[in-house]
């Protein structure tokens, strides 16, 4: 009866799960990145939805005063590397503008402005390069009919 495992058994187990960790971990990383880039793409509409709903519900007189942090709940003041909008919560979106940052690059630039009696919202593409924030960028232009730098206007 044996009490052990011989070498060539452990060194066979080890070999296997080194092959197995060699396939998953990138495998792992790139869901991470995917994850991150959808959420970017996600609050860069979100924010363009809410803009336009608190231009809509309080009218402009009021609308032009009010911070971005006033308008959405979207992650404000973040660091460097974080996701969400980098500028104080302070900063207004007409004129001004706001930039949402995805991982620490700027991903779009929302500026808004008064055009007669509606508001225009442009959105700038910023041309990211790192590579979550270039999957964040392909997504964004894809669902709102964006070019790599162009820029897209919403009229409210």
């Amino acid at each position: 009866m044996r009490k052990a495992f011989t070498m060539v058994e452990i060194i066979f187990v080890i070999v296997i799960i080194g092959i197995l960790s060699a396939i998953a971990i990138p495998k792992l990383a790139a869901n991470r990145d995917d994850a991150t880039s959808s959420i970017c793409a996600q609050e860069v509409g979100q924010l363009i939805h809410e803009i336009g709903n608190s231009y809509m519900d309080v009218g402009y007189n009021v609308f032009k005063d009010l911070s971005i942090k006033d308008i959405s709940n979207v992650k404000t003041s973040v660091n460097s590397n974080e996701i969400g909008i980098f500028e104080n919560t302070s900063r207004k979106v007409d004129t001004v503008g706001v930039t949402y940052y995805c991982q620490g690059e700027a991903l779009v630039k929302l500026v808004g402005n008064l055009a007669s009696n509606e508001y225009n919202l442009t959105v700038e593409d910023q041309s990211p390069s790192t590579p979550t924030a270039l999957k964040a960028a392909k997504k964004l232009r894809a669902i709102h009919g964006m070019a790599a730098g162009a820029t897209r206007l919403y009229k409210f």
